[in-house]
C-alpha cells in the first residue's frame, strides 16, 4: 500500500502539532513554514545547517508534521513554487517587495486580494459552506466570537445577520467578562469563531463550554483548521496571505457576505420582512419631528 500524506497546508500542520513538538523540532518546523520556497529545493542536511540543528532532526520534524518524508514535503512545496512562476503567481509575490508609492500599494493590495479570493474558492469546501448556512439559519441565536481586528469583522457579520431578522450578538470580550457571553449558550445556538493563528485561553474555554452544552461551532480560520477540526462542527478556511505588512482579511469578509446572502436566498420572506421593517424604522427616525 502506498503511503499518503494527510490534508492540511504546512502552516496548518505546524499550528496543529505545535504542542507535541520538542523545542528543537518547533524551531525547525517554524523555519519550514516561513521559508517554503527554500525548503522546496533544499536537502535535509542544508536545512539542518540553516536551523542550526541536524539532518536527522529535520527529517524527524517533517515526519512529526504528518508527512511521509522529505520527498513528500518537497513535492508539495515544489508544486506551489510552480504556481508562483505563473504570471498570476509572480504578481501575487509582488506584495513582498511593495514600495511606498500609493499607486503601487493600491495595485498590490488589489492583486493580492484577487489571488486570495481564488485560493479561498479552493480551500472552502462546498459541503462545509452549505452546512454553515443551514446551521446559521436554524439557530436560536448566533454568537460571533473574535478578538482584535477579527472581532471587528465578526461584528460586521452580526450586523448583517441582524438586518435579516436573525437573533445575533457579539462575544468580543476577554477575561472574566467572557463568562457572561457564554452563560446563555444552549444546544440550539451556533457560535461563529473567527480566529487565524493563536488559540487563547478564552477560545479554549469557549470551545469546551460549547461542547458541554451542545452548541455548534463554525470555525472561520486561516491556519487552525486541522488543529481544531475535532472540536468544532464546521471549518471554513479563509486564507489571509503572508504579507510582511499584515494579514489581509479580504476572504473573511467575502465569506461573511456569501453566508448572509445564502441565508437570505433560502429564507427570502423573513429576510425581506426584516429589511422592510428596518427601512420603516429608518424613515421614522429620519422624518419624525423633534419633541
Amino acid at each position: 500500500m502506498v503511503a499518503t500524506d494527510p490534508p492540511g497546508s504546512l502552516e496548518e500542520r505546524v499550528a496543529a502539532r505545535r504542542e507535541g513538538l520538542t523545542a528543537t523540532e518547533l524551531k525547525v518546523a517554524s523555519y519550514l513554514a516561513s521559508h517554503p520556497d527554500e525548503v522546496a529545493f533544499a536537502s535535509a542536511d542544508a536545512l539542518g545547517r540553516a536551523t542550526e540543528t541536524s539532518d536527522a532532526t529535520v527529517i524527524r520534524t517533517v515526519k512529526a508534521l504528518g508527512y511521509t518524508g522529505m520527498p513528500a514535503l518537497k513535492r508539495i512545496l515544489q508544486e506551489q513554487v510552480r504556481e508562483h512562476l505563473t504570471p498570476a503567481g509572480r504578481l501575487g509575490r509582488r506584495v513582498d517587495v511593495v514600495g511606498s508609492a500609493p499607486d503601487d500599494l493600491l495595485s498590490n493590495v488589489f492583486t493580492e486580494s484577487i489571488l486570495l479570493l481564488q485560493e479561498a474558492q479552493r480551500s472552502i469546501r462546498s459541503d462545509q459552506f452549505a452546512a454553515a448556512v443551514v446551521a446559521l439559519s436554524s439557530a436560536r441565536e448566533v454568537v460571533v466570537m473574535g478578538t482584535g481586528a477579527l472581532g471587528m469583522l465578526g461584528r460586521y457579520l452580526t450586523l448583517r445577520l441582524t438586518r435579516f431578522g436573525y437573533r445575533t450578538r457579539d462575544a468580543l470580550t476577554s477575561g472574566f467578562l467572557l463568562a457572561d457571553d457564554l452563560l446563555r449558550l444552549t444546544e440550539q445556538d451556533v457560535v461563529v469563531l473567527v480566529v487565524h493563528e493563536k488559540v487563547t485561553v478564552e477560545i479554549e474555554v469557549a470551545l469546551d463550554h460549547c461542547r458541554e452544552v451542545g452548541a455548534k461551532v463554525i470555525l472561520v480560520t486561516d491556519t487552525l483548521g486541522e488543529a481544531l477540526r475535532d472540536r468544532v462542527s464546521i471549518v471554513l478556511t479563509t486564507p489571509a496571505g503572508s504579507s510582511q505588512m499584515y494579514k489581509m482579511q479580504t476572504t473573511t469578509l467575502a465569506l461573511f457576505e456569501a453566508l448572509t446572502l445564502a441565508i437570505a436566498a433560502q429564507q427570502q420572506e423573513p429576510a425581506l420582512h426584516a429589511m422592510a421593517l428596518m427601512n420603516r424604522l429608518r424613515d421614522e427616525l429620519r422624518y419624525r419631528p423633534d419633541h
